[in-house]
């Protein structure tokens, strides 16, 4: 069963003196944004987000760090959101940062999955929460 959370990440890569960040378009509403998704069952936020960048990407994070960016969101965005009771009204997205190697794999959650520089990414991105995790990156790696 989805858990009442959901996860957020950002796989980079060095490219120099920058970092290259992957993104994905969704493939049902064309919008731009990290890798993310909902805990399941009694996974702990990190489990969640490495088991996301795996299905999403194909790839495995080294180095990760959990970011302090959270934002909380309406559970009605949510598939089964039914079950978390009726207390429940709103769930927190967690961020996540990870170092990656290798080529990305796209899964059928995105149309297209794209490295790019963090200014582009910055563009492209639809969502705040991402954009603030994408700024509070760039300060943690001293961009």
């Amino acid at each position: 069963m989805r858990a009442p959370f959901q996860v957020i990440v950002f796989p980079y890569r060095r490219a120099g003196n920058e970092i290259e960040v992957l993104i994905g378009q969704r493939s049902d509403d064309g919008s731009w944004q990290a890798i993310s998704g909902g805990g399941e069952d009694q996974e702990s936020p990190i489990e969640a987000a490495k088991r996301e960048l795996s299905e999403e990407s194909g790839m495995i994070g080294t180095n990760w760090l959990q970011l302090d960016s959270k934002v909380m969101l309406p559970k009605i965005f949510y598939k089964g959101h039914e079950h978390w009771g009726g207390n429940v009204y709103v769930i927190p997205e967690f961020a996540f940062a990870t170092e990656v190697t290798g080529t990305a794999v796209n899964s059928e959650e995105h149309s297209e999955l794209r490295w790019v520089s963090t200014v582009t990414a910055d563009t492209l991105l639809r969502y705040d929460s991402n954009k603030i995790a994408l700024w509070e990156l760039c300060q943690r790696v001293n961009l």
